[in-house]
């Protein structure tokens, strides 16, 4: 996975934002994940159909972080979500 992977959410994914967080459900397995603000803002993107350095970009601009530290946490965060089958790469 790299900066210019697109992300996909699976149709069984539910999503609900709940005072600036978000609340996933994942239909398949039953469990639910809760996730901050900025992973708000960050699902939000990937649900754009950004790629991840597009993702970074407007996280790093947005919160006045630097881009090489976003760039890593969003990788790091959307391998999170694959791993538990909450998104997928898309083709």
């Amino acid at each position: 996975m790299d900066l210019d992977t697109r992300v996909a959410i699976p149709t069984q994914v539910m999503a609900r934002e709940v005072s600036g967080e978000t609340v996933l459900l994942d239909l398949a397995s039953g469990m639910y994940f809760g996730i901050d603000a900025v992973g708000t803002r960050i699902w939000g993107l990937l649900e754009e159909g950004k790629t991840l350095g597009e993702v970074a970009s407007t996280v790093a601009m947005e919160y006045d972080v630097d881009l090489d530290t976003v760039e890593a946490d969003t990788i790091t965060f959307v391998s999170e979500l694959i791993s538990q089958g909450l998104a997928e790469t898309a083709s």
